[in-house]
């Protein structure tokens, strides 16, 4: 429901003075309103959609969300590649009951050519009335009233109608369905990583396996983006990097990038290491000092380990993202914050909050990155032990040339690598000093002791019996919810997307 419209003060005195101006000045302001507030509610749908595979479960994923905003009985979504509209299509659709949904190819070519061609939104209250669909014969053929055709980006668009009632789409829906046709065209189809060098997706990150991928496409569209970000992983994954590359590709990149381990602070030092101290605010505060937030003001403040946080500063923080204003220890001057959070954990904070604010999750949790485990992208192993070696024999006064021999490259893709990333670097270091000390210039097998690298035969059969386990879960919840993976989310306890995620790694590996 829309609420009354506060007008600043400046518009109210030109109305005054000019009330032809000041009328002018309002409805611009009031779409300036709508399409803000309409942005923030589309960016709480950037999670899901970007935890759909594939570009056709994203379509289901805006087809649904405008379904449900618009309470139209039909919509559907349509994309075609690159070619045009004339190469293929493939389009996501949902009817209510008793509403046929028609093919592709039965939409209404007019609205659709218009929306092409002219790159933006098509709204009629009654198409049946309305002059300019007069020809279309699918408009005239299913007696369409509300009709909107709203771009998704130059190679797709949302298509929606109510056969019976008009006006469905008033300036607040009009507003959201834009708001989110645009942001879903930037996870459909965002822009193509850096290609600088083979195997690179991401800055400073070496990967090409599927799931590195899908976390670059994500860091793309959420660099974009103002908003705070939540790294999720494992210890080891990489989440720092990731926050690295947030940052590079961020309006914030020119600012400065200011980590900080939260699980590393004295508890009783915390507060004051991030928002600063004032003169005199504890025993010991000799003279003014800034905290963190305020040296990373213009830039990206990372909190790695955010989980540890105590319960004080978990509101202080609150405080910085909602509102952007936070105070020193002592202070009573209130401070802004111009600059962006991105905060990593390896706990599960979507499964469990444990003592974690659930306010300040959800407004964390509003972009979410997660870090694949090495072991989920074993492809990857040989061009990052090469690009390992590389930074290692960089490191050393003149630098040695190195080769990994191929039997050690083979020993090191069959390993788990429980520590991820940060194991598997130590072990490149360990047998890079081996190797050099035995007079040697390619790293071979024995130069890897398997004490503290490899896996055991008894932690592979755990994982296989865990993916078990969790198969019989899953698919007994499924069963029991007739398919319909939302009621199976909720029945155990984790998110659709998470839900969704697992079901499509399985499909993959089968």
């Amino acid at each position: 429901m829309s609420r009354p419209l506060v007008l600043p003060d400046a518009i109210e005195k030109v109305s005054h003075l000019d009330p032809a101006l000041g009328r002018q000045l309002e409805q611009d302001f009031s779409r300036l309103l709508l399409a803000g507030e309409a942005m923030v509610w589309a960016q709480g749908i950037l999670p899901e959609l970007l935890g759909a595979q594939g570009s056709a479960a994203r379509l289901e994923v805006v087809v649904e969300h405008a379904k449900a905003v618009t309470g139209v009985p039909g919509a559907w979504a349509v994309s075609w590649n690159e070619g045009g509209i004339g190469t293929e299509l493939s389009y996501s659709a949902v009817a209510g009951d008793g509403h046929a949904v028609p093919a592709p190819g039965e939409l209404s070519n007019t609205i659709l050519a218009e929306v092409v061609e002219q790159g933006r939104p098509a709204w009629s209250d009654d198409a049946l009335s309305d002059a300019r669909f007069a020809s279309s014969e699918s408009v005239q053929a299913f007696g369409l009233r509300s009709v909107a055709c709203v771009p998704l980006g130059a190679r797709g668009v949302l298509y929606l109608h109510d056969p019976d009632e008009p006006g469905r789409f008033g300036p607040e829906v009009r507003a959201r369905v834009t708001a989110l046709c645009t942001l879903a065209a930037v996870v459909l189809w965002p822009p193509p990583p850096p290609t600088d060098a083979p195997g690179v997706a991401l800055p400073g990150l070496v990967g090409r396996a599927p799931c590195m991928l899908e976390l670059a496409r994500g860091v793309h569209a959420f660099a974009a983006m103002p908003w705070p970000v939540l790294v999720l992983g494992e210890t080891g994954t990489g989440k720092e990097a990731i926050a690295k590359s947030v940052h590079e590709l961020s309006s914030f990149s020119d600012g400065p990038f200011v980590p900080v381990n939260c699980g590393a602070i004295p508890e009783e030092l915390a507060e004051s290491v991030l928002f600063g101290h004032e003169r005199g605010a504890f025993t010991g505060a000799q003279q003014q000092k800034d905290g963190l937030v305020t040296r990373a003001r213009g830039g990206t403040l990372f909190l790695d380990e955010v989980g540890e946080l105590t319960g004080r500063l978990q509101v202080k923080l609150l405080r910085l993202l909602q509102e952007g204003t936070y105070e020193k220890v002592g202070g009573d001057r209130e401070l802004r914050f111009t600059g962006r959070v991105v905060a990593a954990t390896h706990r599960q904070l979507d499964h469990n909050l444990d003592g974690f604010r659930e306010d300040l999750y959800y407004r964390l949790a509003a972009c979410v990155l997660r870090t694949p485990p090495l072991r989920e992208r074993r492809e990857d192993i040989p061009a990052l032990a090469e690009h390992l070696l590389g930074r290692a024999a960089q490191a050393l006064p003149g630098p040695p040339d190195l080769e990994l021999s191929p039997e050690a490259v083979a020993m090191l893709g069959a390993r788990g690598w429980p520590g991820n990333v940060r194991e598997l670097e130590n072990a490149i270091r360990g047998a890079v000093a081996r190797c050099i000390g035995a007079g040697g210039q390619a790293l071979l097998p024995h130069h890897f002791p398997a004490a503290g690298v490899g896996t055991t035969e008894e932690s592979v059969d755990l994982a296989e019996a865990t993916k078990r386990f969790q198969q019989e879960r899953v698919q007994a919840a499924l069963a029991a919810c007739d398919g319909n993976r939302s009621q199976t989310a909720n029945m155990l306890g984790v998110s659709r997307q998470w839900l969704h995620r697992l079901l499509t790694r399985w499909e993959s590996e089968a």
